[in-house]
Formats: structure tokens, C-alpha cells, sequence
């Protein structure tokens, strides 16, 4: 199948599929200038730092490989190292000392694509790194795709891996861009059906029809399709994430926003309680520049929770968990005592269990709430324990210069004279007098620079931003800080008993006072403290302090007032609903888990007839009884090959079964059978005349139906069995050495 109009189809299609990785990048690199490519580069001298033409050639380089007959696969790998270096570096690696000095450098630029992946959402900004990833990945799926239907007579197969792919793109890029390259696959995947399937006096095959409808309906319907965000599209696939039908799952290091996503209408909680609280999970305390983490350990020291000289005040909550599964225990803080005896207490105050919480479960907890005042609070100075040092101020090394000028312009500004004071400056700064909004619809394109950006020229943000920047601006003052993550009251449906639903899900900030313990601030515009919980250190009051949030978190206030702060809660979260929690942008363009899904897949495929041509290559007659027993055994279902597994069979048994229940001619395949068996049993090394039948044997089998050999291409049966024979020939002669040198041993000592 190698007509010209067969060919440029095909080119066609796969040009268009390579092509279409560049909607995952921007015209920009990430460093600025030439953003660590070569100067001799094809991305540098060719492309002018764009992405489209060093991928299109990269695409045109691996269909000259896939058809390059029976040494395709044999340069595919060299070929796709030597454009990439020639693509990505140029000729700067030659000025690199040492294999050695080579490999770091590319290590390097892999190790900082596959950051950008996790702190940067698509479309990405140009890195080598990201280069030296995505080129040998498109030269494999082309290279592939030309020899399926070349050498395999698949265009099916060639559609299916070049349309998904494209599919793929368009889905986690949204569509963005995808368009073009999709029309030029679409009519060079019509036109390569209709040229492969009249190559036959009949016209269009039939199954290649069949087949190419199928495909292009996939790539059609791939983006929009019902599951499409749980297999393809946005995000790390985190279990963290709410799902728009199933169980929630509440976890401490889950990103707000995943709760605020599907399931922000998710009923998760149900408390009874005397006092309306901010139900407390967990807390985070290590900041790596993107995103906090709880290094919480049972039985390390956090510093005094509660200092022994504060009052507290005892709350009995009943809690019922709802549409929800957590291994956390939910309350007011702190939390001394609960019903669930096998729950566990953690260094920062909040109780987990080992066995997650299901639908339906209730438990209680005791809470005693700190009743510190303001006194206590201003007198408790900076002698904090060194356990509370080393972990509640640190701060990543390359923390940006704006958190430093902010906290030294909060320090001129109101000049607080203790850390208590540099607390509540903070506070009043990032909620009334720094100019910053309560803005769901941000865009912080990037996560590493997300704090930058808001504390510098953005000044927009959600709980995320606000609580993040407060607990970095009180390490950098000099007072130990943690994120925590918990949730707001809720909904008041009763007396005395809070309805918790995915969009109450928040973040606030505790600072360590040494001689009182931990204290909670909530920086957030629009959310306050309950009353219970500052009651004897208030927030000062403050023009935006006393809004939305402060209705929700009051019993006192009317119902109408209490209904409003629900529905604006509401009209938020659904904006909200889109956002990354870390950059503040649409976490439709957050796509980490992109390459599991475009990768693996297409490896997998990619891997199963490499390998059988591999295991193919050195020309044996034993290669070439595996080869043409393992092409029977893979166009057989499953349990119909089971008939060539006894170790009893001799050779032309195994291979006259096998070819029987597939339909193939018997003669050549006895031919080659015995020409096989003489070569075993005969003195004689002569290997011409296994080969000439091995080829008879091949045109016999190549008479099957073209889509049951493309399967069988792809089915992993045959090197499976490989694989267990081939372990059990290794144990079996371990197991004699081992027996031997046993005996040997046993001699030894007689």
C-alpha cells in the first residue's frame, strides 16, 4: 500500500497531527531571550523561538523514517536523538566537556520542563526542556502512523493513533487553536480511507470505510465527550478532586478550588452546634514556592497549642458526614476530644483517622476554643521554641523581592510594635488599605509567579492568594505562621445545626504567640472570624471587614441578610468553579496530567510491534518461528491460542494448530515447520532454506483480512508468552545452580 496518492495522504494527516502540539505553546520563552536554546538551533535560526515549525519538521523527519522499509525502525531512535539535539541545543552541545557534562545539561532542561508542567497551565511557555519531551513523542506517533499503513496496511490503525492524538490536543487545550490542524487531518484522513481502500479492483474496502468513520467520529466527539474532564483534560487527576456525581473527598493538601469545582453544590457536612464555627481540618506549613504542603508527624512539636494561662470555652459538635468521604475530623479549634476511638491526634491540633469516613457517618467532637485577649496576645513577644523556628518561618530560597518590600512597607506604615500587631497590620493591609480586590476572575498565568504577581502589580485574588500572601509576609516579619484548611459555617438550616456544602470550603492563617499558643486571622475580604472564636481580641473594625461573610457568620443577623450572603457566596463559587486556587486562572487551562494520557497510550501502542520487530531483527530461524508463531497466536481471541500452550507440542504441531484455528494455509506453513524442525535436529547450519520458507509462510498468513493482522500488530499476546517462558526457563535454571551448588556443598561437608 505505497501508492503516491496513498502517501501523500498520509503525509498530509501527519504533518497536520505534529503541527498540532504547537497550540501547547506560546510565542514566549520562559526565561525571556533565548530561553536556553541553542543559537544554532533549528528553534532559534529556523523558527524564530515559535513551536509550529520545529514540531512540522520533526513530524516530515519521522515520516521519511516510517517509510524507510525495513530499517525503519532500526534509525527511528537515532533519528529522533539527532533532530532533537539538532532542534533544541544546536551546535551548543559540542561545547559541552564530557558525556557527562552532555547528559547534566539535558537533565537539567527535562528536570525544569517537567516543573513548568506542574507550576505553568497551557499553553506553555517555549523550554527545551518541554522540547526534548514533546519532539520524540511526535516523531514516534508519525513515524507509526506512515508505517502502518506503508508496511502494515493499516490506515485504519494510522488514523486511530494520529486522529486521537489530535483529538487529545484539542481537548486539553479546549479547542484553542486545535481547529485548523483538525480540518487538514480530517480531509487528508478522508482522502487516505478512500485512496488505500480503491487500491483493490472493488473500491473502498468496507472495513476501511467502517473503520475511518469510526475514527473521525472519536476525533469529533473526543472533546466533548461526558467523561472527557476524567480522562483527558484538565489538571493533575488528583483524589483530591470533587466529582460532578460521586463521593467528595476532603483532604488537607487539596488546592480550594478543587472542592469549588463540580462540586460546589455538594452537601458535604452536617454539624449540629451551639456556636457557629470555622470547621477546621488541617493545616500546611511548607511553602516550595507553588503550592503549601502538611509535613504534620503524630507526636511532633508545633509549639503550644493552647498555652496553660488562656481561657477557653468548651463547644459540643455532632457531625454527620454527607455526600463526602474524608479521613479527617472536622470541628471548631482545638479539637480535645472525640467519639471515634481509633482516631489520631497530629502535632498541629487536628485529629485523622486511618480508615476514611464514609456517607452517612456521624461522630462528635469536644472543642475548646481559645479565649486569648488582646493583652495576652500583644505581651507575648518573639522567644519562640526552636522546633516553631525551623518550621513556621521558613521560606522558600527563591521567595520573590515583593514579599520583603511588602512586609518592610507594612512596617513603615503602621510601625506595629509587637507580632501580634505586625498580625492585625497584615490583615488590615490585604483586606482595606493595599488596594487589593476580592476577585474570582484573576489570571495568574503561572503558579511560581502567582505570589508576585498579586502582592506586586495584580492585587487580585480568592481565600488562596490572600491567606498564602499573609502567612509569607508574617515569616518574612518574623512571626511563625501555617495555612489551614477547613471550611466557613455554612448554611444555618435550623437552629443550631450548619448545612457544609462544597462551596464553603476556605483557607485562613494561624500565627504561634509564645505563652498563648496558636491564633487565627482571616485575611480575606468579605470573610470574618465567628464570635466565638475572637471573642476577647476582636478584628479592628474596618470599612470591608463587616460584609458578605460576616452575615454568614453570624446567628444574629436576619434571615434575609443570611439568605443574600448565601446567594453572592453562591454566584462566586460558580465563577470560581473554573479557577486554578494557586494562579487564580481558568483551571480548564491547568493540564499536568496531559502527558499520562497522550504518552502512555501511544507508547503502549507504539511499543507492542517495535518490540516483536526488534526481537525480529537478528534473523535466527528461532526468531522466525517466534515471529511467525506469535503473528498466529496474536490474530487468535484469546482463548483460542491456549491450544499451542502445552510444552508437549513439537514445532510443526504448535505451529499447524496455531495456523489452523486462524484460518491460514496449512502447506506453507507445514513447509515451514519442517524446514525449521531440520534445522533443529540436523548437523547443518544452513539457515537459506528456513528463511525461504519462513517467506512463504509470511505471504500465507499476509492473506488474512488486513484488520485482523492490523490487531494482531498490536495484541501483546505473543510477547507475553514470551515473557513467561522465558522466566520460566530462568528459574528453572536457577533452581539448578542453586540444587548444585547445594549437592556441592553438602559434599563438602561429608
Amino acid at each position: 500500500m505505497s501508492g503516491l496518492g496513498t502517501r501523500l495522504w498520509l503525509y498530509g494527516a501527519a504533518l497536520a497531527t505534529g503541527s498540532a502540539f504547537s497550540i501547547l505553546f506560546t510565542g514566549e520563552t520562559y526565561d525571556g531571550a533565548d530561553g536556553g536554546f541553542g543559537a544554532l538551533s533549528v528553534v532559534t535560526v529556523i523558527a524564530g523561538h515559535k513551536a509550529l515549525l520545529p514540531l512540522l519538521i520533526a513530524a516530515a523527519v519521522a515520516a521519511l523514517v516510517g517509510s524507510a522499509g525495513r530499517w525503519r525502525f532500526v534509525l527511528l531512535l537515532p533519528a529522533t536523538a539527532a533532530y532533537t539535539l539538532v532542534a533544541v541545543y544546536g551546535t551548543d552541545l559540542f561545547s559541552v566537556s564530557g558525556w557527562q557534562g552532555f547528559f547534566r545539561v539535558i537533565w537539567g532542561d527535562v528536570y525544569g520542563a517537567a516543573n513548568t508542567m506542574y507550576v505553568q497551565p497551557i499553553p506553555y511557555d517555549l523550554a527545551p526542556g518541554l522540547f526534548v519531551v514533546l519532539v520524540p513523542l511526535v516523531m514516534i506517533l508519525v513515524a507509526f502512523a506512515t508505517s502502518a499503513t506503508l508496511y502494515e496496511e493499516s490506515p485504519v490503525i494510522s488514523v486511530a493513533v494520529l486522529g486521537l492524538t489530535i483529538g487529545v490536543l484539542s481537548t486539553i487545550s479546549f479547542e484553542d487553536g486545535a481547529g485548523p490542524f483538525f480540518a487538514v487531518f480530517l480531509v487528508c484522513a478522508v482522502g487516505l480511507f478512500l485512496s488505500a481502500g480503491g487500491a483493490g479492483s472493488d473500491g473502498p474496502g468496507r472495513p476501511a470505510v467502517v473503520g475511518g468513520a469510526i475514527v473521525i467520529a472519536l476525533v469529533l466527539l473526543v472533546p466533548r465527550m461526558p467523561f472527557s474532564d476524567e480522562t483527558v483534560s484538565t489538571g493533575w487527576i488528583d483524589w483530591t478532586r470533587i466529582g460532578t456525581g460521586g463521593t467528595s473527598r476532603l483532604g488537607v493538601q487539596a488546592d480550594v478550588g478543587d472542592y469549588l469545582t463540580a462540586g460546589r453544590e455538594a452537601e458535604l457536612l452536617r454539624i449540629r452546634s451551639s456556636e457557629p464555627l470555622l470547621w477546621r481540618g488541617g493545616t500546611m506549613d511548607y511553602f516550595d514556592g507553588v503550592r503549601w504542603s502538611d509535613t504534620t508527624q503524630a507526636g511532633a512539636d508545633d509549639g503550644e497549642e493552647i498555652a496553660r494561662d488562656v481561657e477557653t470555652r468548651p463547644v459540643l459538635q455532632r457531625v454527620q458526614v454527607l455526600n463526602a468521604q474524608t479521613d479527617l475530623i472536622f470541628g471548631g479549634y482545638k479539637i480535645v476530644r472525640t467519639s471515634e476511638y481509633l482516631a489520631t491526634p497530629n502535632s498541629d491540633g487536628s485529629w485523622s483517622m486511618d480508615e476514611p469516613f464514609e456517607e452517612g457517618d456521624p461522630y462528635e467532637v469536644l472543642s475548646e476554643i481559645p479565649q486569648p485577649t488582646a493583652a495576652q496576645l500583644r505581651g507575648a513577644g518573639s522567644d519562640y521554641p526552636s522546633t516553631v523556628e525551623e518550621k513556621f518561618l521558613q521560606l522558600p530560597e527563591d521567595t520573590p523581592p515583593v514579599v520583603s518590600e511588602t512586609a518592610n512597607k507594612i512596617q513603615r506604615r503602621y510601625e506595629p510594635a509587637t507580632p501580634y500587631d505586625r498580625a492585625r497590620a497584615i490583615e488590615q493591609y490585604l483586606i482595606y488599605d493595599g488596594g487589593f480586590t476580592y476577585n474570582l476572575d484573576v489570571s495568574y498565568r503561572r503558579a511560581d509567579k502567582a505570589v508576585e504577581e498579586f502582592l506586586g502589580e495584580g492585587k487580585e485574588g480568592f481565600c488562596t492568594q490572600f491567606s498564602t500572601s499573609m502567612a509569607l509576609l508574617l515569616r518574612d516579619m518574623n512571626v511563625p505562621s501555617r495555612v489551614v484548611y477547613g471550611a466557613t459555617s455554612g448554611e444555618e438550616v435550623s437552629e443550631g445545626e450548619y448545612l457544609v456544602r462544597g462551596s464553603n470550603m476556605h483557607t485562613w492563617v494561624e500565627a504561634y504567640f509564645p505563652g498563648v499558643g496558636w491564633y487565627p486571622f482571616n485575611p480575606t475580604p468579605g470573610f470574618s472570624m465567628p464570635d466565638a472564636m475572637e471573642a476577647n481580641a476582636r478584628r479592628p473594625e474596618l470599612p470591608l471587614a463587616s460584609g458578605v461573610q460576616a452575615a454568614e457568620n453570624s446567628p444574629d443577623r436576619s434571615q434575609l441578610a443570611q439568605n443574600r450572603a448565601q446567594q453572592q457566596s453562591r454566584e462566586q463559587n460558580q465563577d470560581l468553579a473554573n479557577q486554578d486556587p494557586t494562579t487564580g486562572r481558568s483551571r480548564e487551562s491547568n493540564i499536568p496530567a496531559w502527558p499520562l494520557f497522550v504518552l502512555a497510550p501511544s507508547l503502549i501502542v507504539v511499543a507492542v510491534p517495535v518490540s516483536k520487530r526488534a526481537l525480529l531483527a537478528r534473523g535466527r530461524p528461532e526468531d522466525l518461528y517466534m515471529d511467525l508463531t506469535g503473528r498466529l497466536r496474536d490474530v487468535l481471541p484469546p482463548n483460542r491460542s491456549i491450544v499451542a500452550d502445552s510444552p508437549a507440542l513439537t514445532p510443526t504441531e504448535r505451529i499447524l494448530l496455531l495456523a489452523g484455528a486462524a484460518g491460514v494455509e496449512e502447506t506453507p506453513m507445514r513447509r515451514f515447520a519442517l524446514a525449521y524442525s531440520d534445522h533443529l535436529y540436523s548437523a547443518s547450519d544452513r539457515r537459506d532454506h528456513v528463511v525461504s520458507a519462513y517467506q512463504d509462510a509470511l505471504q500465507a498468513y499476509e492473506g488474512l483480512p488486513r484488520w485482523r493482522r492490523a490487531l494482531g500488530a498490536v495484541n501483546p499476546s505473543s510477547l507475553v508468552a514470551q515473557s513467561r517462558k522465558y522466566i520460566s526457563a530462568q528459574k528453572a535454571q536457577l533452581g539448578k545452580v542453586l540444587r548444585g551448588r547445594l549437592r556441592r556443598n553438602l559434599r563438602k561437608r561429608r
